[in-house]
């Protein structure tokens, strides 16, 4: 597991300890809770999709945009 070290205003702080607290959980817990819910797990084809997008090519966008164009012309 990884650390990162995060500084939020000491007003959010109280929050957390005290909702951490009243659930019986760590603050560590609970934020971690709450990042999981708001960046769930990247599913295997969705990392892939990602990863071919990051080796794409000016000339890939370009040819992948022009195609979507045609499909759109077409459609009309």
């Amino acid at each position: 597991m990884m650390t990162i070290t995060l500084s939020i205003p000491d007003e959010m702080a109280a929050t957390v300890h005290q909702l951490a607290a009243n659930s019986g959980q760590t603050a560590d817990q609970l934020l971690l809770d709450a990042l999981w819910a708001h960046f769930p797990p990247i599913s295997a084809e969705l990392r892939a999709e990602f990863e071919a997008l990051d080796s794409a090519s000016d000339e890939d966008f370009f040819r992948f945009e022009t195609a979507e164009q045609g499909f759109a012309d077409a459609a009309r």
